[in-house]
Parts: structure tokens; sequence; C-alpha cells
């Protein structure tokens, strides 16, 4: 190329910079142009998250998330970092899930009671109630308190007892407002009463009613409540002692020696219940009531009683479900019937939900019918259990395919640190997931490596997988969110506290020895 040529592209090179620094274009880093502004460096600016209501007036930039964002703030996606936030009751309202529920897998220390906590705290701001069942190791208890709740603990050493024969607060709510409404509640309130009992007979013996036992049990129980002014198990006896004529007829025997020749062996069974180790438990005229209408909701605690101990604590928990459910069918009822009395709904979260269904076999249907709300409009439902296996590992296959239903039919799954066979299970039984989606959650429990993880204070870090969460509606791929607590919710909620490494209060000083 010639001297001239060169001279002649340098010179259309600088004109074509000058035409392009009075044209104004823009670019990732700014407007081109004279006065453009553009940036040789962009710095990152910090970002906050919030609501719309807080946010709405920051400058220079506000953005929406494309997650869920309306209900309980719960993390930022794991993969994108936004921000996730919803709960049952604002995804069913907002028609993303079909029920108002969600059934919470997690493999112990990862976080489940955690993740609760924040639907309890982020509902109950909103005034729904939280109602939450048999907390093995008294996690909720607190934080139930803090809301105003009442706390019923229930065990060996505990003050409070339980009637299964008490009509409870629905069978009080029916006397209150009378009339066909008033027929109808008594009677929801009697077929809760002869479910209990009867479950709570199975359960001490340890195998299934037979059918005509199950009717003879159930016409005992609603004749004592039709003709004891305040029935209980001891009266419950007396009828086995002296069978009245209406149970006599609807078992099908001739007369009252037949019927205790016949039901001698379940007379036996009610007598172990009312002097064997549910005695004391269940054995009494005084029940549990709980106030209704407590916007601060209620926690039935049942750590004192060991875990080895499967009849008492399966009882215990079944109990309880009858009465905290009849509580909130009284709440709704009674809210219709007198305006001074507020309903904002609840939140009932069931830990160790399958634990009293492995007591014996064939009571799952029976247990659901305790453990649900007649009206379930404005109730949410967390039900919190390790794996599916807990329900697929059932003895009996009607109660197998009876309790899938319980997770098939919820809204939402919440999947945390899970074995890859527990993944696989719940893909070919419940939900299915892609083989991403078991990856991750399966990476949830795998730890970095041998070396120990300590924070700035040289404090151990929590485990790889606390508070990772899949939250999966069937359909649609997975979110993988990261929930952080708040120093209030970590100051609320210690579920190891004997193995905490850091003392919580100044050691005792060391005896003196004397010589």
């Amino acid at each position: 190329m010639s001297p001239t040529s060169k001279a002649s592209q340098k010179l259309a090179q600088r004109a074509g910079r000058k035409a392009l620094a009075r044209t104004h274009q823009v670019t990732p880093r700014g407007m081109t142009g004279l006065g453009g502004g553009r940036w040789g460096s962009i710095p990152q600016p910090p970002g906050w998250y919030g609501s719309s209501a807080q946010l709405c007036g920051i400058y220079p930039f506000s953005a929406g998330t494309f997650r869920p964002g309306m209900g309980t703030p719960l993390g930022r996606d794991m993969e994108v970092g936004t921000a996730v936030a919803g709960d049952m009751k604002t995804w069913y309202d907002q028609g993303l899930i079909s029920s108002s529920s969600m059934m919470l897998f997690g493999l112990n220390g990862n976080g489940k009671s955690s993740v609760a906590q924040r639907f309890m705290y982020g509902m109950a701001a909103r005034g729904i109630a939280p109602a939450v069942f048999d907390p093995i190791k008294n996690e909720h208890s607190e934080a139930v308190a803090a809301l105003g709740g009442h706390v019923v603990s229930i065990g060996p050493r505990s003050k409070h007892r339980i009637n299964p024969l008490d009509l409870g607060a629905l069978g009080e709510a029916a006397d209150r407002i009378g009339g066909t409404l008033g027929d109808d509640m008594r009677e929801a309130a009697v077929r809760q009463a002869v479910d209990l009992v009867a479950l709570i007979v199975q359960v001490n013996r340890g195998r299934p009613l037979e059918d005509i036992e199950d009717t003879a049990l159930g016409q005992m129980v609603r004749s004592v409540i039709a003709r004891v002014e305040d029935p209980w198990i001891k009266d419950l006896l007396a009828g086995f002692d002296t069978p009245p004529p209406e149970v006599v007829a609807a078992t099908g025997r001739l007369d009252a020696a037949e019927f205790q020749r016949d039901f001698r062996s379940l007379r036996d069974a009610v007598i172990a219940v009312a002097h064997g180790d549910l005695g004391y438990l269940l054995g009494a005229k005084e029940s549990v009531r709980l106030s209704v209408g407590n916007p601060g909701g209620f926690c039935f605690d049942t750590s004192s009683i060991p875990e080895s101990n499967t009849r008492l604590l399966s009882a215990a928990m079944l109990a309880t479900w009858s009465i905290g459910f009849s509580t909130i069918d009284a709440h709704w009822e009674l809210s219709q019937y007198d305006p001074s009395i507020r309903w904002g709904g609840y939140l009932t979260v069931q830990d160790e939900f399958w634990f009293p269904m492995r007591a014996v076999e064939g009571i799952v249907d029976r247990a659901d019918r305790v453990g649900r709300t007649n009206r379930s409009l404005g109730v949410s439902e967390l039900k919190i259990t390790h794996s599916p296996k807990d329900f697929l590992s059932l003895t009996n296959a009607k109660d197998r395919e009876a309790a899938r239903g319980f997770a098939e039919r919820s809204g939402v799954l919440g999947l945390m640190a899970l074995s890859r066979d527990d993944l696989m299970a719940l893909s070919q039984n419940v939900v299915r997931l892609n083989n991403r989606e078991m990856d991750l959650v399966n990476s949830f429990n795998s730890p970095p490596g041998w070396k120990a993880q300590l924070d700035p204070d040289g404090r151990p870090l929590p485990p790889p997988g606390a508070g990772k969460m899949l939250l999966k509606i069937p359909g649609q791929v997975g979110i993988p969110i990261q929930v952080s607590l708040t120093d209030l919710e970590r100051n609320k909620h210690v579920t190891d506290e004997r193995s905490r490494r850091t003392p919580t209060r100044p050691a005792a000083s060391a005896p003196e020895v004397r010589s």
C-alpha cells in the first residue's frame, strides 16, 4: 500500500470516530457521543431485597423478581440469586397450587423445623394463627409462646391430661349455637370421640379391631356420651359390665350375657387403656381445653415422652390432633355465629406426621379423620417427616396407598437433604423428579470435606445442607432456595441445646478440694 493510501485510511478512520462522537447510541457501558457519559469500568452497586411498598421510592433502580414474591419471605434462589417468597395460603390464593398444603421432607439436622418456623412467623404476621402438633424435641414451644399462643405439655410428668370421651371445644360450641347446625356439630364431635377411642385401643393393643369389635366399641362410646353427663373412660368400662340394650341390639347379640362373652377381649383392651401405661394420660375426667380464637394459636409439646415408648407417644399425638382440630372447627363455626370472634385462619404444623401411623396397621384412614378439619377453607397444612420411606414402609398395602395420597394431594413439596434412594422412591411413587433435581437435593447432604468448617469467630458452621430446599410443584421445575435465619430466629430456635459447643451460661465454679 502506498503512503498516500495509508494517509487516506487514517483520515477516514479519524473522520469515523468524530462522526461516532457526534451520534448517541446506547451501549452496555452507557450512551456514546458528546455528553453521553459512557463508563470505562462499571462498579457493582449495592443491592437490597424488600417489599414493593418499601422499595417503590428507591432511586435509581428497582426491579421485581421472576420468582414467587408474595407472602412469607423464604430466601434466595440458589441459581440466580433473586428473592423467593410465598407460603401455602398465598400460593393457593394466587392459583399456583391446588391445595393449601405442603409436605416437607428432609434428614435430621438440615433445618426442617427452622423452615416451619419461618412459615409460622410469616403467616402469623398476616393474622394466620399457628397450630403446632407434637414437636418431639420441643423446638416450637418458645416461638408459639412468644406469639402469645397456648403451650400444652403432654407426658408422664405433665399436669395436663386428656379425656378421650370429652367432646371438647366443638361440643361446647354446638351447645352454644344450637339448632340444626348445633346438632350437626355435636354429631361431628361424637364421631371424633369414637375415632379417637378406637385409635387408642388399637395402638395400645398392637393390632387392628375386627369389624364387629369396631361396631361394638363405637356404639358403646355413643351410648355412654348420650347417657352420662361428663363421661370418661371408667364410664366406658361400666358400659361393658352392664351393656345397654341399644348396644346389644346393634351388635346382633341376643342378650347382655352373650354380648359380655363375645366381647370379653375388647373389654380387656379398654381395661388395659384405663389402668396401663396410658392410664395417667388418658384416664381422667378432666381434659385439656384450648381457648378458642387466640390469635397466637397453640402448641402441643410431647417432648417428655421417650420415643421408645411408641404406644404412649402415638396415643398422645392422636389425642392432641383430636383436641386441636376440634378447637379449629369450633373457632370457625363460632366466628360465623358471633361477630366478636375473629377468624384469621390457621397454619397447622404436624411434626413427625407418620409416627402414630406406624404403631399399628389399618389406622391411616381413621387417623386422617381425626387430624382433619371439617372446614378446610382458611386452614393451611404443613406436614413434616424425614423420608418418603416413612409411609412407603407401612406393612399394610391399603395403608401405604392411603398414606401416599397425603403426599400426592399436597399442593407443594419441600425437599431438603435426602439420599438418592429417598429421591428415587419419591420420584417413582409421588411426583416425578428429573435427574438434575435429584442431583441437586442429594448434594445438600454432601460435606465439602473432612476439614471442620468454622465461622470467623471459630464456631462450627451449620451442615452443608442447612436451609437448602427445593420447592417442587407437580408439573413445574423445582425452585432451589437458601433460607437464611434472622437473629431473632436463631435465638428463639435451638434444637440441640445439650450439644452446643459454646456454653450459653457461665460454667459453675469448680468445687473446693479439701485435704
